[in-house]
């Protein structure tokens, strides 16, 4: 029941194929510890991300006071798009290979079990990117990370943070800086980069501090540029993005705007999604989602 006594009407979003099957027995576990609480979701299951995104909008437009979402970052990037400017809470049930999103909130502790507990809990009020009309949750990234993160989508093992260090060092060899145009609130700099992240939160690729200052509720973004960087060197650097200790390298610049485009030629990802290409304009969203028990001041660096 509600808080006035009306009956909360929850649903559940899972991808009972990912992870090769796996993802069903989470499920199970997801159904099991809801029925714990006395609750018994809609159960809205998609094996695609169009049904994916259909299945959230069902759920909205169905009158859900909360969407459970069970997964990783995919997943949660597809029901975002709902759900932002909505009154519908985002329930995030980390179950995925990278989990950015969650680990940036203090979402990624505990078991499942737990984890489905928190997703039950009050929600925080967190800002979104909005990317030309479509909704991102971390971040929008171009260069160099876009293709190790397409690569490491493509892997199938091993899991976590190591799948994105050998995707690294697969792509490294054909690694090229490239001249871009970066406009921040109106003011335009050319210059020569290997990576450009423009972030909501401070994580990307399973759990590397690119924006260690990122605050989803500051109505900013913050913005990474790794200028004209070698291999080598830029290997060295992604080691300090780990611990977040890459923003006093000479080559990192860091910055914050309302409002980012980049231009340039390349492949764009957002929230570790194909994007389209370059130019590429977006500005954040102050307000757009509530995260059901989201600790917006901490991440976990899990």
């Amino acid at each position: 029941m509600g808080d006035d006594g009306s009956v909360l009407h929850m649903a559940l979003l899972a991808n009972p194929e990912a992870r090769a099957g796996r993802a069903a027995a989470d499920l199970e576990r997801v159904l099991g510890r809801l029925q714990d609480h006395g609750i018994r979701p809609e159960v809205l299951t998609a094996a695609s991300p169009g049904a994916s995104t259909e299945a959230a909008r069902h759920a909205v437009s169905n009158g859900a006071t909360r969407l459970l979402v069970l997964g990783g970052d995919g997943i949660m990037h597809l029901a975002a798009g709902a759900l932002v400017d909505t009154s519908t809470v985002l329930g995030a049930i980390p179950a995925g290979t990278g989990n950015d999103f969650a680990r940036a909130l203090g979402l990624l502790t505990g078991n499942l079990e737990q984890r489905v507990d928190t997703a039950l809990l009050d929600p925080a009020v967190i800002d979104a990117i909005d990317v030309e009309g479509r909704t991102a949750l971390t971040s929008v990234i171009a260069g160099f990370p876009s293709e190790v993160n397409a690569r490491a989508n493509l892997m199938s093992f091993p899991k976590g943070t190591a799948r994105y260090t050998i995707a690294t060092l697969l792509e490294l060899p054909r690694m090229r800086p490239a001249e871009y145009r970066i406009v921040l609130d109106g003011e335009a700099q050319d210059l020569r980069a290997a990576v450009v992240v423009v972030a909501n939160t401070r994580f990307f690729g399973a759990g590397m501090d690119i924006c260690p200052d990122a605050d989803p509720t500051d109505g900013l973004l913050d913005v990474c540029i790794v200028g004209d960087a070698g291999r080598l060197e830029l290997l060295r650097s992604f080691q300090k993005v780990k611990a977040g200790n890459h923003v006093d390298h000479p080559r990192v610049t860091m910055f914050r705007a309302t409002e980012v485009e980049v231009g340039g030629i390349g492949r764009v990802r957002a929230d570790g999604e194909p994007f389209g290409g370059l130019p590429v304009r977006m500005r954040a969203t102050p307000g757009a989602l509530m995260v059901a028990g989201a600790s917006v001041h901490r991440g976990d660096r899990v």
